[in-house]
């Protein structure tokens, strides 16, 4: 009996690593979160450095391997231009399994183009019809929250102005405009 009662021993007798090596622990762990924080300051580039290169790629006219899109020339004060209805309304419904909210976005749009454009503009949207619908679709599924409720809808109007411009191959749209939009999410 005596051997059992030694064998078993109180809580206050058990005791776990000693505080130098939890200290040593401790140490090798900000050691190596210092060493990290070294190596992401040399590799990851500074704001300056980021517009430096943005500003002399785009003075030797680098695209990345993309052909260099038109310019957009401003629109004279004289000229005439005209709105064009892009087709029928559009009625997006989209889940977001993050938040599990389904939103629902439905608007008309409309495309601001010279007068003088609008000939080549209406064949070019007959043949372009479903890839354009397709586009404004995805950018529209793919834009978050910030991005819908934004009153001017600036971000969006830019995406869809530069897809459209894409898909016609030149630059006749000069403005995107919603009509009738209304955003829910439930």
């Amino acid at each position: 009996m005596a051997d059992s009662a030694t064998s078993t021993s109180s809580p206050d007798e058990v005791k776990g690593p000693p505080m130098k090596a939890k200290m040593q622990i401790l140490g090798g762990i900000l050691v190596l979160v210092l060493l990290e924080c070294v190596v992401a300051y040399l590799i990851i580039p500074s704001p300056q450095d980021v517009i430096r290169a943005a500003e002399m790629q785009a003075q030797e006219g680098q695209t990345d391997g993309m052909q260099p899109q038109q310019e957009l020339e401003p629109l004279a004060a004289t000229e005439e231009t005209v709105e064009i209805d892009l087709g029928k309304p559009f009625g997006i419904t989209a889940y977001r399994p993050l938040s599990e909210s389904t939103m629902r976005i439905d608007f008309h749009l409309y495309a601001t183009i010279r007068a003088s454009d609008e000939a080549d503009f209406t064949a070019s949207m007959e043949k372009n019809e479903n890839r354009f619908r397709e586009q404004v679709i995805v950018t529209v599924r793919s834009s978050d929250d910030g991005e819908l409720t934004d009153p001017s809808l600036g971000l969006l109007k830019r995406k869809i102005l530069e897809k459209t411009n894409n898909i016609l191959g030149k630059p006749m749209v000069h403005s995107i405009v919603f009509s009738e939009f209304s955003f829910v999410e439930q």
